[in-house]
């Protein structure tokens, strides 16, 4: 592997949990991956247990700053904290329960800049060791001896 296949971008990013009483404020960690380039991981640290992991498209974010977009486990819309600074809306689902979470556009755009520096859009496919992923199927689909 070269560096730039296991460079990666990690970021802080502050939160708020809409919906609640009073708001929950916290921080995620992003981490974007060159040898995963259509992915961004989410990883919420809430203080028990073992932190919580999202991965979706990178994509998502950068769409959701613009417009809703997502279908399935995660949407990603554009909104407006009460002093009326764009934000991004993540909405998550699981089996667990619906969370709404806010972040400040800016931030999410930093982090985003960052990571098409690394890996530009329409050049993902440079970055994707594909060998190595089809050898990780025949391992898994091989049977043990």
């Amino acid at each position: 592997r070269t560096p730039m296949e296991t460079a990666a971008v990690r970021s802080s990013l502050g939160l708020t949990l809409l919906g609640a009483d009073i708001p929950v404020v916290m921080t995620a960690q992003l981490l974007f991956r060159a040898d995963d380039p259509y992915a961004v991981e989410a990883v919420f640290d809430l203080g028990e247990g073992e932190p919580v992991r999202w991965l979706f498209a990178r994509d998502l974010l950068d769409e959701g700053l613009v417009h809703p977009v997502g279908d399935g486990d995660v949407h990603v819309a554009p909104g407006a904290d009460p002093m009326g600074d764009p934000t991004v809306q993540l909405h998550l689902s699981s089996p667990g329960g619906v969370a709404v979470l806010e972040a400040a556009a800016d931030d999410v755009l930093a982090f985003l800049e960052q990571v098409y520096a690394m890996v530009p859009p329409g050049q993902e496919s440079q970055f994707l060791d594909l060998d190595a992923a089809l050898d990780g199927l025949r391992e898994e689909r091989s049977p043990e001896h």
